[in-house]
């Protein structure tokens, strides 16, 4: 629903604002949260300093806050509360962690003020998938809560959606556990399952008590630490520094800087995976990269580094089907593109996946070779090592460049 709809809604049921509540509900507070006080009444804060983990002790990025919240269910909509939120910086001698506590429902305006001014404070707020969950469930209890104005957060960067441009091909799925096993070298130990977290408060508000809070209170601490992790990561991941990466993690790179419209480093992305040489991923950036080089003006050197690619790898067929095409409409050769289709075709087995494609596209050259005479003259083949522009003295991505030999 519609922030203005929503105010609407609320204003025709009547009653008083929320007043402000200064007597806590009955339940022993959690270790190490203290007290604190806001117009619109108390709430309940832990700060501590964490310790910096060594990746980040050399170049934290300290231009961000980093942003988690634990609900009471998974769903959103505004039926679900916020009980615990977190806020992470980087500061000197480690990571500064604020985490905020709902005592009550009773006490949600104080508790969402004091998250609201928390936010306003940080330059930029990084989340995982919070710009589907977190900040619109945020916004929506604003409202509920009656509180003034528009609830207003710096520059927003969901990790999760660079998560999965640059890490999904390694990672059986995207959660932040997973990415926290399989790509920080992080593992957690008697750590509380996020689906028992809201069971945790919602056993607190029944009893006073829950042997499970402190543990989901501590998992929303550690979901921000490791934010700030996985951030530094993806930074380095971004500048092209780091080393050892293989051909999907440059095609994946690739795609995401293209995404992004930094072409230029893009372009040097596919030249690297081409470069690694390493399956289907190599093939692939092999077919972006000369697609490239045809619309440049240059097929000639795009069929012949497809021809250098197909000759490293073990299976070419996605290759020359590339090649193929750059014969028949980019350098005007049908018959040449004829002959390679009829090799690749006499491969293939009768359930192979490129048959249909193949026997489909040698058709179309058979009637297009009948036909009298080419509808445009052959263009002259320029020199390979022409696909490669001269790499910019001022760029990071060091490395030689790919050729065709």
């Amino acid at each position: 629903m519609p922030a203005a709809a929503l105010r609407q809604r609320l204003a025709s049921l009547g009653g008083a604002a929320p007043g402000v509540a200064r007597t806590p509900p009955p339940g022993a507070l959690p270790i190490g949260f203290d007290v604190i006080e806001n117009d619109f009444g108390i709430t309940f804060k832990r700060c501590s300093i964490e310790p910096m983990p060594a990746e980040l002790a050399a170049s934290p990025p300290r231009a961000f806050a980093y942003f988690d919240t634990e609900t009471s269910g998974l769903a959103g909509g505004t039926g679900t509360q916020i009980f615990a939120a977190a806020i992470c910086q980087p500061v000197e001698g480690g990571l500064e962690v604020s985490q905020f506590f709902l005592r009550s429902p009773a006490l949600e305006a104080a508790f969402l003020y004091a998250i609201g001014t928390a936010l306003a404070r940080v330059g930029g707020v990084a989340t995982y998938n919070g710009s589907r969950f977190d900040l619109p469930l945020l916004r929506t209890r604003w409202i509920m809560a009656r509180l003034p104005g528009e609830l207003d957060h710096p520059p927003h960067q969901d990790l999760l959606t660079l998560t999965r441009a640059l890490f999904r091909h390694r990672l059986p799925n995207c959660s932040l556990r997973s990415v926290e096993e399989e790509m920080l070298g992080l593992q957690r130990h008697q750590d509380l399952p996020g689906a028992l977290v809201p069971e945790a408060w919602f056993e607190y508000l029944r009893r006073g008590h829950s042997p499970n809070l402190e543990a989901a209170l501590a998992h929303n601490r550690q979901d921000v630490v490791s934010l700030a992790s996985l951030h530094l990561r993806i930074q380095q991941r971004l500048s092209g520094h780091e080393r050892g990466l293989s051909s999907g993690d440059w095609l994946a790179l690739a795609r995401l800087l293209t995404r992004q419209g930094r072409r230029a480093d893009s372009w040097r992305s596919l030249r690297r995976a081409v470069q690694a040489g390493e399956g289907p991923a190599a093939a692939l950036a092999g077919i972006l990269l000369a697609r490239r080089l045809s619309r440049r003006g240059l097929p000639a050197a795009a069929d012949q580094l497809l021809q250098a690619l197909a000759r490293r790898l073990p299976d070419e067929t996605e290759l020359e089907l590339a090649r193929a095409r750059i014969l028949e409409w980019r350098l005007g050769r049908p018959e040449a593109a004829r002959e390679l289709v009829q090799r690749v075709l006499a491969r293939q087995s009768p359930s192979s996946p490129y048959r249909a494609d193949l026997e489909a596209r040698l058709a179309r050259l058979q009637r297009r070779a009948a036909r009298a005479g080419q509808r445009r003259p052959a263009l002259t083949a320029e020199p390979a090592r022409a696909l490669i522009p001269p790499r910019s003295q001022t760029s990071s991505w060091a490395g030689p460049i790919v050729s065709a030999d």
